[in-house]
């Protein structure tokens, strides 16, 4: 493997436009972005003015024309033409790499792009990356400000995992030079990919809409000071939401969740569901929601999935209809006040595992149909619980 270390221009002062960084004393609140690059340009600084970078010169899709190092704060990496692939290990240990800005133009990243690039502060991608691989800014210790155009753009990125994701050592997340520690998910986004905001631990609300369809898996591991989740829908939309697990729901972290309107004027804490209509209720939909304390739903509900109510320590009562047939993976587990379940099918519903109902009171009951009560103590899953099941 090659590598490109030579100086191709000095430039004097001025013949760059990147906006110069001010970067102080001690720890800033913003390390500001070098600029928006043309397509064919990569912008960057380095940790002395005087340093060269090692990359690969063959890391990118198209050739590099030149490099033209600057004495003050801003280098460029010119290409033949407009950039749109960073290949495997393209910055891999470039120890002196300190500020670096991407052009629109980029919608690839792959595995390792940014591998031990230790001593890197500020990131700047545009809004046409579509992926990044697998560890591409792994072990970016010091990364501390991440630019970006749009979180409409973030969260249609399909991160490979988790240190595929500068934000899993990033510190400020910077949006359009605004500082992130809310996150209003628009209409347009109906998915948001694995990991989009995995350890950002600035992030103190979140706001999702009912056009989402899915939330890709552990999008909010690590964001552990949510303390708020807003919902601009009915809690029948909430119920269809796909997580992929729990850390892809917010609500896991927030256990507060709030329905508003599309203009977010009012807002009201779910402590009640009272469903009609609804057929399926998600896995991980209303995990650890410590304000839930009624359910109810009428018999269009069918499944109820895995950990749906999980840890809702404050729900006391639930009714299902005649209609449900799933009840999935401890759908109902460390529920600690649930004393009272009335199920009405006729047909005992299929459990997911013997856990569903494991960690609720020591009294509490089950109810089900008098023409049903013997089918459920027959049951191979609802025997477990033979000495709460009760006679309507």
């Amino acid at each position: 493997m090659k590598f490109l270390k030579v100086i191709c221009a000095i430039l004097a002062f001025g013949l760059i436009a990147c906006e110069e960084p001010n970067y102080g004393t001690g720890s800033p609140l913003i390390i500001p972005s070098l600029g928006t690059p043309e397509s064919n340009e990569i912008w960057f600084s380095t940790t002395d003015a005087l340093s060269l970078i090692s990359l690969d010169e063959n890391g990118f899709d198209v050739a590099i024309e030149e490099i033209l190092y600057d004495e003050g704060f801003c280098s460029i990496i010119r290409f033949a033409g407009p950039v749109r692939v960073i290949k495997e290990r393209a910055f891999a240990n470039c120890h002196n790499l300190r500020n670096i800005s991407l052009p629109g133009s980029i919608n690839t990243i792959e595995k390792e792009a940014f591998w031990e690039c230790k001593n890197l502060e500020a990131l700047t991608l545009g809004g046409g990356l579509a992926s990044c691989g697998d560890r591409a800014f792994d072990n970016c210790i010091n990364l501390f400000s991440l630019h970006i155009p749009s979180i409409y753009r973030w969260c249609e990125i399909d991160f490979a995992s988790p240190t595929a994701n500068p934000l899993y050592y990033a510190e400020q997340f910077i949006v359009n030079d605004t500082r992130v520690k809310t996150i209003n998910i628009d209409n347009r986004t109906t998915k948001i990919h694995d990991y989009a905001f995995y350890n950002y631990t600035m992030l103190q609300a979140v706001t999702l809409h009912s056009k989402i369809e899915s939330i890709g898996r552990q999008a909010f591991e690590g964001c552990e000071n949510i303390s708020k989740v807003y919902f601009r829908g009915e809690d029948r939309d909430w119920c269809k939401l796909s997580f992929e697990d729990e850390r892809a729901n917010p609500l896991s972290i927030a256990t507060r969740l709030y329905l508003t309107d599309d203009f977010a004027t009012t807002s009201q804490e779910v402590t009640k569901l009272e469903l009609e209509g609804v057929s399926n209720i998600n896995a991980y939909a209303f995990i650890n929601c410590v304000s839930l304390k009624q359910l109810s739903a009428d018999n269009a509900l069918s499944t109820i999935g895995t950990e749906a109510f999980r840890n809702c320590t404050s729900l006391t009562s639930v009714s299902l209809g005649s209609g449900v047939k799933e009840i999935g993976d401890k759908a109902f587990m460390n529920c600690k006040k649930l004393n009272s379940v009335t199920i009405m099918a006729t047909e005992p519903p299929t459990l997911g595992d013997s856990y569903v109902f494991e960690y609720n009171p020591s009294d509490r009951k089950i109810y089900v149909p008098h023409e049903a009560y013997d089918a459920y103590l027959a049951d191979t899953m609802w025997k477990i619980y033979s000495k709460s099941i009760k006679e309507l």
